[in-house]
């Protein structure tokens, strides 16, 4: 009885952590052109696929963070309808191939020009505190190093986010 006890729970262990999608959690974001911090973006399943929220932002001068999802202020004025970028999803329909472990076939928005591209994300091979992540046109486009944070490294206000019930909201 013991045994078949065991097998079962191993069982349901192995179903699920079968569909626990690779990658989801929180990222800081840096800029391309002045190298410091700009958001912290949580990755997180929308249905069988990885989606990207930005959940704050960090202020320019100071390099802390100025806003969050409870207290959005800068505006995304090129995405329709001029949500909040705080609260903006800007990665959806991301599709795991284990085979390249790569995540791929999905967009990525720029929600300061509104423009979307296609994306690929992979964890670094070096360097497991950080992730790959690449917007493109065709063979063109750029690649950003994105670097993962635990929990307790976000403010405390978004320490406790539950991810789990979210749905993908695209604003293009």
């Amino acid at each position: 009885m013991k045994k078949i006890f065991l097998f079962f729970s191993f069982s349901l262990f192995l179903c699920a952590t079968a569909h626990a999608l690779p990658l989801t959690g929180f990222y800081q974001t840096i800029d391309d052109e002045t190298n410091k911090p700009k958001s912290i973006v949580a990755l997180y399943p929308c249905g069988e696929n990885l989606c990207g929220r930005i959940v704050a932002l960090y202020d320019a001068e100071t390099g802390k963070i100025s806003e969050t999802l409870n207290n959005p202020v800068r505006v995304a004025d090129k995405v329709a309808g001029g949500p909040k970028m705080s609260g903006l999803d800007i990665i959806w329909n991301m599709k795991w191939y284990a085979k390249d472990s790569k995540y791929s076939d999905g967009k990525i928005m720029d929600p300061k020009k509104g423009s979307v591209y296609s994306a690929v994300i992979w964890a670094d091979e070096k360097d497991a505190s950080k992730l790959s992540v690449r917007g493109k046109i065709g063979p063109f486009g750029r690649t950003q190093t994105w670097n993962v944070m635990s929990v307790s490294d976000l403010p405390a206000d978004l320490q406790k986010l539950d991810t789990s019930k979210w749905e993908v909201r695209i604003v293009k």
